[in-house]
């Protein structure tokens, strides 16, 4: 098995026929390239934030999750509460994905301001799956794509943090990352 055949979606046409919001939001035309092959070359023509929005719809939702984390904690140094509380919330679900922690990560998400990144990664998290409306009598499903839309997110809000001397340097270990995930050849840490 080569390590682009462990990837959930071997090809865009099979990630875009998953996700239709995924062409728009990646922004690049369907093709029968392989996954790992079009983030690479998006990455070389300098289409990185083309690469780095197909890597949130290509991660599955635990792992876009992770990695959205761990591209907001390496923008500027998080000190502000709300961040914080955000952040842990999408990991503790990371690390045991109940729904006791999709509905926390769902209830800091929805008690903070969206321009913050750390907020989208909550989000992503409390979109995971289950009911996402704010009256549980009510049931609410968020669509397959809400995840991975989050996640996208919070990294291109991310993305604004960084120094623009530092940002190709950033989307570039950032999409590495996804596409190691993506193949299984690190673990969440």
């Amino acid at each position: 098995m080569t390590a682009s055949s462990r990837i959930r979606f071997a090809t865009v046409r099979d990630l875009y026929a998953a996700f239709p919001t995924a062409e728009v939001d990646v922004g690049v035309e369907c093709c029968d390239e392989p996954s790992a092959d079009f983030i690479s070359r998006l990455a070389k023509e300098g289409e990185r934030r083309a690469a780095l929005s197909y890597c949130a719809y290509l991660l599955a939702r635990r792992e876009a999750v992770w990695w959205a984390a761990r591209c907001v904690r390496q923008t500027t140094p998080l000190e502000d509460a709300v961040s914080l509380r955000c952040l842990q919330a999408a990991d503790e679900w990371v690390t045991e994905p109940s729904e006791a922690r999709r509905r926390r990560a769902l209830e800091e998400a929805g008690q903070t301001k969206k321009s913050l990144a750390a907020a989208w990664v909550a989000q992503a998290a409390g979109w995971s799956g289950g009911n996402v409306s704010p009256d549980p009598a009510f049931y609410l499903e968020s669509p397959p794509q809400a995840t991975a839309q989050a996640a996208r997110g919070a990294v291109l809000i991310a993305l604004g943090g960084i120094a623009s001397d530092r940002r190709d340097a950033a989307q570039l270990e950032w999409i590495e990352t996804a596409l190691r995930c993506a193949i299984g050849a690190s673990g969440q840490s």
